[in-house]
């Protein structure tokens, strides 16, 4: 039977429990093992960015986005069903200070349109907008993914108004999924737009 309730579910293989094994590490506090730091080089060419941190979970990341890309009493728009909402021991208020303004969708896939009316530049009376965050897939959508033109229009609608931070994109297990086309794949659905990019690596994926 194939258990596709999660990546998580998933066990390693004999031969990714050699690799572990096999692998050279080193005193990642230091930047001294070789293994992390290649990971780190890798998912920062992949996702055109100028660098990458490794962290244990998907939660830790994206509490690091968020509060990357805002500041306390601002709000953070995403989809009703985001793991950052729900799922994420409201890490988004806890850490960085933050509201979620979530828009309800059929497919977990959010429009433009949706988000512009509740972007929020600074007022007396009320929390600005900080990011927009994007999951893709989307877990509780049944795996939906964003298309190109649906992240660029994101992207750039936020980017013009000048009043947001850059878009965080949650994601983005497809890459680890289509491993042929890794890197252009990663490139165009994370690079493109994303202030900061946080990509999963569940094992068996």
């Amino acid at each position: 039977m194939i258990d596709l309730r999660s990546d998580t579910v998933t066990k390693p293989t004999p031969e990714m429990r050699r690799a572990m094994a096999e692998a050279e590490v080193g005193d990642d506090v230091y930047g001294e093992d070789p293994t992390v730091n290649l990971l780190e080089q890798r998912a920062a060419e992949i996702t055109g960015k100028e660098a990458a941190l490794f962290v244990p979970t998907g939660t830790m990341g994206n509490t690091i986005a968020v509060k990357l890309l805002t500041e306390h009493g601002q709000e953070v728009i995403c989809d009703s069903r985001a793991h950052i909402l729900d799922y994420e021991l409201s890490m988004t208020a806890w850490f960085s200070g933050c509201l979620i303004r979530a828009i309800p969708t059929e497919d977990g896939i959010l429009e433009w349109s949706q988000i512009r009316p509740l972007v929020k530049p600074v007022h007396p009376h009320y929390a600005p907008t900080g990011a927009i965050e994007i999951e893709n897939t989307h877990n509780m959508g049944g795996g939906t993914v964003y298309s190109l033109e649906a992240i660029r229009e994101i992207a750039t609608g936020a980017h013009e108004l000048g009043a947001v931070g850059e878009p965080a994109a949650q994601g983005a297990q497809v890459l680890a999924r289509q491993p042929g086309a890794l890197e252009q794949a990663g490139r165009e659905q994370l690079g493109q737009g994303a202030g900061v990019a946080t990509v999963g690596l569940g094992l068996g994926t």
